[in-house]
């Protein structure tokens, strides 16, 4: 299929060439933010500039509901919404250039990776993975900073939020596990350095869950968009205005369900397991503030309990483990913990006065 062919299925009518100063510009200054933000993965602004300088860029008609930049690897080029100025222009050109530096193709010319996606003939897996640490990355070089959201009825804490604001808050979750820089260099490098990283910790079955729960909210969201484009359209009967109204509730249900099975997934694979090598009390600690930075992370809703309920359970686990480890120990008398004190005791007991607290002010509120 031609580049036009591909273009003219997804919607886009080219306009013109950007001019060669608006080019220059970009590779300037998106190269230096790069080299800047990530000064340990060996990038050389000189050859990120001549790369990106010579990639193709145009501007065109983007229909409504597309993201306001699309990178097409056919041709290495770059397409723009109509109607930005060089700053809004520069603002995506980092994403969709991440784009170009992930990209490697076969022989013949055929993509076969970008960053986290892979593609084995008609098979991609990954996509929306990719596309969550690609925009997680530009964030970052772009210099934003993390705030709290609420889009469909969940409210959390994102880097991005006006592209792809759910997908980047559970990519940092899984970058938790991971480390961020892993997870940057397998976006950038294209490599599974963290793909094998996560599943060292949480499993094969895990990660490839994530991936279709992933796949499942992009896909969910660029639906609600384009049934809301149609909504748009005056000339809708009642009966039709109604089931897109339906569709898109049904939508917005499955994403809802897919974020939090995405994230109960990563909770519990990660610290369940991990909690299993604990063998030592600072082991213990460590674990302890790990799991409760954690909900800095989470999304949450109305009536969401999930992590507390988690939370409370594996510190009692916590204290079980703090008491089988004091019994040991005395029994060598070495007393790595003291066993006549338990601060995760008196840490769980604290836990359940707050509770208790916040639900009798419920009750008698009501």
């Amino acid at each position: 299929m031609s580049i036009d062919s591909d273009l003219k299925k997804d919607g886009i009518k080219v306009i013109e060439s950007l001019d060669t100063y608006s080019i220059n510009t970009l590779a300037k200054n998106v190269s230096e933010k790069i080299v800047s933000t990530f000064p340990n993965f060996g990038f050389s602004f000189d050859a990120l500039y001549n790369r990106f300088s010579n990639l193709p860029m145009y501007i065109a008609d983007i229909p409504e509901g597309m993201s306001e930049a699309s990178y097409f690897y056919k041709n290495s080029a770059i397409y723009f919404r109509d109607g930005m100025g060089l700053g809004d222009l520069e603002k995506f050109a980092v994403h969709e250039l991440i784009h170009n530096l992930q990209e490697k193709k076969d022989a013949k010319g055929n993509l076969i990776r970008l960053g986290l996606c892979t593609f084995k003939g008609s098979k991609i897996s990954g996509m929306a993975l990719n596309e969550a640490a690609v925009q997680l990355l530009a964030s970052n070089i772009l210099g934003y900073t993390f705030e709290n959201v609420t889009y469909y009825d969940i409210t959390f804490s994102t880097i991005s939020p006006n592209c792809y604001p759910l997908l980047c808050n559970l990519i940092y979750q899984m970058a938790y596990v991971t480390g961020e820089e892993v997870l940057f260099d397998s976006t950038f490098n294209s490599n599974d350095h963290f793909k094998n990283k996560f599943v060292a910790l949480c499993g094969e079955s895990v990660y490839s869950q994530l991936s279709d729960l992933f796949d499942k909210i992009l896909v969910s969201e660029e639906k609600i968009i384009s049934f809301n484009n149609k909504l748009q359209n005056t000339d809708l009967s009642v009966s039709k205005t109604k089931s897109l109204y339906n569709k898109i509730n049904d939508l917005k249900s499955q994403l809802k369900d897919a974020y939090f099975s995405a994230q109960e997934l990563i909770i519990k694979s990660y610290f369940s397991t991990v909690f299993k090598t604990l063998i030592t009390s600072v082991d213990l600690d460590r674990f302890r503030k790990k799991l409760y930075s954690f909900q800095e992370l989470i999304g949450t809703t109305a009536n969401y309990s999930f992590f507390n309920d988690y939370y409370i359970s594996m510190m009692e686990s916590l204290d079980n483990r703090y008491d089988i480890l004091s019994a040991v120990t005395d029994s060598y008398n070495t007393y790595l913990i003291p066993k006549n004190e338990s601060k995760f005791t008196k840490f769980i007991n604290y836990i359940k006065k707050l509770i208790w607290k916040k639900e009798s002010i419920h009750i008698n509120s009501n």
